[in-house]
């Protein structure tokens, strides 16, 4: 092996391995992108639309223009806007009926993350018959969807460019997810502009799943080069611009936040995620904390239980986090720094940085400990085996918080 290639990364990385990357067949960026909607349905031989949202969104005008821009090209349009925050089960079911019994043929979807899967039940539904709850797991879905065209309205979630829809399994107070190539959009449009209207702590709480995504993207043990490269960069630009966004919402941060959460998006969806997401599924469902909240509570916590196994990646990370390059300082040493700065962003962004700040009580330890291992298909990802004392461990700090 010629060695003037090594300062590219380490080949030992990829000689011999085989990566598969997916993504959706078309991406459109840019302030202004979704008025194109009306377009890219059209081209998609659509005429009869099911426009998926929910009802704050369209108190607040903002799927007006999207209704609009399907009219101006002659679709027919009727929206379905009654999708919860965290959707269960029983609203996956729900939308399965609504899609079912329409006789659409195209979905768009207009929303966060809760309505963008719901929007990708609603393709599927169609053209996979039974329960839904029969396709949770991973490519249990046998024939592909109707079109579908994903519009995000926040800068967090990356489910426009995802084949994942999570689900809350309300009787197991615990999420899980349906996972297939045919969950992947045929068009993801992503409007900067749509995003400026979300208030600070949404702003905060999705921009933090997204840093969650990046970085997991890079511990798992699934990361290839071409998920690193796109998280590297969510990472950097998520961390200078987060904060900016969280405060003043200008129009730059707001642009950034949404490429690097597209970013983000496409690197989480082509590596996984890990012991983070794992982390958060543990508490979220049971004591009603928001998915992005419980990723940014979690993610300090997971980074600093994986360090020891991810030390060649650390000074890409504290580059990508704007660390000097010329830093004296030893990889762990750099990686007590990058884990400094996460609890640093959540002071910025007023986020709780332990589980008693969120009123878990000290007795529950255990029982969040056990949820934790459960997650078997988060964990298996993990570059750090994680064992029940490791979990019991792991919980416990996460209720002390970090001294």
């Amino acid at each position: 092996m010629d060695e003037k290639c090594s300062y590219i990364m380490d080949l030992t990385a990829i000689v011999g391995k085989t990566y598969t990357f997916q993504f959706p067949k078309k991406i459109v960026f840019g302030i202004n992108s979704s008025r194109r909607v009306g377009l890219e349905a059209r081209m998609l031989s659509g005429n009869r639309a099911l426009l998926v949202t929910d009802d704050n969104l369209r108190r607040l005008g903002i799927t007006k223009d999207i209704e609009e821009a399907l009219l101006e090209e002659d679709l027919t349009v009727e929206v379905f806007s009654d999708i919860e925050t965290e959707p269960s089960m029983e609203m996956a079911e729900k939308m399965a009926e609504v899609a079912r019994n329409g006789k659409y043929d195209i979905i768009v979807g207009v929303g966060g993350g809760s309505v963008l899967d719901m929007a990708k039940i609603a393709s599927i539904a169609p053209t996979n018959p039974g329960s839904m709850r029969k396709y949770v797991g991973v490519d249990l879905i046998k024939k592909p969807g109707l079109p579908k065209i994903l519009v995000p309205t926040t800068a967090g979630t990356g489910s426009e460019v995802t084949m994942v829809a999570v689900v809350t399994l309300t009787d197991e107070e615990t999420k899980s997810a349906i996972i297939s190539p045919y969950m992947l959009s045929d068009v993801s449009i992503v409007d900067p502009k749509l995003t400026y209207s979300m208030p600070r702590k949404l702003t905060a709480s999705t921009g933090l799943d997204a840093l969650s995504h990046a970085l997991e993207a890079m511990m798992a043990v699934t990361a290839n080069p071409l998920s690193d490269a796109l998280a590297l960069k969510a990472i950097k630009m998520i961390i200078e611009c987060l904060p900016k966004a969280s405060i003043n919402g200008s129009v730059e941060s707001r642009v950034s936040m949404s490429m690097g959460s597209l970013m983000a998006g496409l690197a989480f969806s082509n590596s996984w995620v890990c012991l983070g997401h794992a982390l958060a599924y543990s508490f979220s469902v049971t004591y009603k904390v928001p998915h992005g909240v419980s990723c940014g509570l979690s993610l300090p916590y997971a980074f600093k239980f994986n360090m020891p196994a991810i030390l060649s990646k650390i000074p890409e990370i504290a580059k990508a986090m704007s660390f000097p390059e010329d830093i004296k300082a030893g990889h762990e040493k750099l990686g007590e720094m990058i884990l400094n700065k996460l609890l640093k962003l959540l002071d910025e962004l007023d986020m709780p940085k332990s589980l008693k700040d969120i009123g878990v009580p000290e007795s529950h330890i255990e029982k969040i400990a056990n949820k934790l291992l459960t997650f078997t298909r988060l964990i298996q990802r993990n570059p750090r085996a994680v064992s029940r004392e490791d979990a019991l461990n792991l919980v416990t700090e996460m209720w002390h918080g970090f001294k």
